[in-house]
């Protein structure tokens, strides 16, 4: 009786556990955010720089994730989450220790922002994976847990930026990297406690020596995210729709201002975002019950551009974070639904590869944009940059909204 008790008590700690790891990560990436394009402005002065940064650290994305998805169903969700937690833990140490014992220029911070992203993939991979896993051991509903779980995240990413900037503003962002390389090793923490039946995040057996092959396994979630045309076009609609937002928070935000050296006020604005990607995110299981998917899917794309938009005008501050809020508030919903996508449409044995192939999808895109965003912000000027950036991105909105072939969602 008293081992079932145990074993009970472990299993309700699942979800909080995962929880607790989700918003270390995400307050950790908030911070990074916000201090390493800082960084790389306060030491160039150059938009097309910061652009060039964001773009080669998304580039690991697109080869490393679809290798992650395999790795997650082979070794398991819990063993790469702590590999990526601990590999993160080092390369932002690295920002620390080569400032301390030398000089800490552009190509050094290239190269560790450069190896970092080759982790970030695995340990945001492995965790979505687990939402199933630590749901059903602690006894929640998968919609309710999409939704928790992207709320939590996007309360680190509230809390993640003005921590950012709280620490630029007090110590410079070395104080920034700090704490993030502790909480990824509190990440890391949690997720070996947490103590789940892991046993569909490996490969089924197909072979005598007991595992699927990997390039096999690799292969098959391609064909699952292929064939299944409602999600793989709701894949490329937020492969084009991040390809144009990336650069916004990577290069437009942080431009403007340390152009006008009010690292608060960037702070603010990723936070008010985030609050309202809180509350968007948690609202996802009453909205799904009320709204079938293809029209929560429109709402999300169109009201976001409404409250994207006006930002392009460059506001005062206080305006940047209410129509931050909104935004976030109109966006939150999304990632849950596509969480709940691949849960609904996808063998369990098969989601950490489609995770992991959509995930390499979302790499390819932002690179390109953050590329050609900061080339034009250096040459034309950050404002008429803006405007023609969130153009297109509106129009993109409309033309998403009226694909019919989210109907089969």
């Amino acid at each position: 009786m008293i081992k079932t008790t145990e074993k009970m008590a472990i299993n309700k700690a699942a979800f909080p556990l995962l929880q607790a790891t989700n918003a270390v990560s995400g307050i950790s990436n908030g911070v990074v955010m916000i201090a390493v394009p800082w960084l790389v402005l306060e030491l160039t002065g150059s938009a097309a720089k910061a652009g060039l940064l964001a773009a080669l650290s998304s580039i690991p994305g697109v080869f490393v994730s679809p290798i992650v998805g395999g790795l997650i169903d082979r070794f398991g969700r819990r063993a790469i989450s702590m590999f990526s937690d601990m590999m993160s833990l080092v390369s932002v140490l690295m920002f620390v220790l080569i400032n301390w014992v030398g000089d800490l220029t552009y190509v050094w911070i290239l190269v560790i922002a450069v190896l970092g992203a080759c982790f970030d993939p695995a340990g945001y991979t492995a965790r979505k994976a687990l939402i199933p896993n630590a749901a059903t051991a602690s006894g929640v509903d998968v919609d309710t847990a999409n939704g928790r779980y992207e709320g939590i995240f996007a309360i680190g990413w509230m809390v993640g930026p003005a921590i950012g900037a709280a620490c630029i503003e007090f110590s410079g962002p070395m104080l920034a990297f700090g704490i993030t390389a502790a909480m990824f090793g509190v990440a890391t923490l949690f997720v070996f406690l947490m103590k789940v039946d892991d046993a569909h995040g490996k490969t089924i057996a197909h072979h005598e020596d007991g595992h699927e092959r990997f390039a096999e396994s690799l292969k098959s979630g391609f064909r699952v995210l292929t064939t299944d045309k409602p999600l793989l076009s709701l894949t490329i609609s937020f492969v084009f729709l991040s390809a144009m937002y990336m650069p916004i928070d990577a290069v437009i935000f942080p431009t403007y201002f340390e152009s006008i050296n009010n690292p608060r006020a960037l702070g603010s604005l990723f936070a008010s975002l985030a609050a309202g990607m809180v509350i968007g995110s948690f609202s996802y299981g009453k909205l799904a019950a009320r709204f079938s998917t293809k029209t929560l899917l429109r709402l999300v794309v169109l009201i976001s551009s409404v409250a994207l938009f006006p930002m392009a005008l460059l506001p005062s501050t206080m305006w940047f974070v209410v129509l931050a809020f909104f935004a976030g508030l109109s966006w939150g919903p999304f990632n849950p639904l596509w969480n709940t996508v691949v849960q609904t449409r996808v063998q369990p044995e098969l989601q950490g590869r489609v995770y992991g192939l959509q995930m390499s999808l979302l790499y390819a895109g932002p690179p390109v944009g953050q590329l050609i965003v900061g080339a034009c912000v250096d040459n034309f000027g950050l404002q008429p940059t803006f405007i023609v950036l969130m153009s297109i991105f509106a129009a993109t909105g409309v033309l998403i909204a009226s694909l019919p072939v989210f109907r089969g969602l």
